[in-house]
């Protein structure tokens, strides 16, 4: 069965909790069926309030959807203008309420503020 791990708390990254999920459905949806709470807002893909950074298994969720990588794409531009290109090179940035499992495999993730 596949799994996901989340670091809840940015500032301890190595506290990963790991959950077993179901394939074809949110990484959002599976930790609230779990009692996982996540950062929300819209959960249709357009706010960006439930980013989070993948940081392993990335090639295990589907590809992103127009609205996803859209909504993506601007919250990385912000994050360039505040912070520098530095911030978000190299990080693998995804929407938890869109994020979906497609095979089997492990996906890590935390909260990316």
């Amino acid at each position: 069965m596949p799994s996901v791990s989340l670091a809840p708390d940015l500032e301890k990254p190595e506290e990963y909790k790991t959950l077993e999920v179901e394939l074809s459905q949110t990484l959002y949806d599976e930790c609230e069926r779990q009692a996982v709470p996540l950062p929300h807002g819209c959960l249709a893909g357009s706010c960006g309030s439930c980013r989070i950074e993948v940081v392993e298994g990335a090639d295990n969720l589907k590809p992103a959807s127009l609205i996803e990588q859209n909504t993506i794409d601007a919250l990385k531009e912000e994050l360039v203008e505040r912070y520098g290109a530095e911030f978000v090179e190299g990080k693998e940035i995804r929407l938890a309420c869109r994020a979906r499992l497609v095979k089997d495999g492990k996906v890590k993730f935390r909260p990316f503020k």
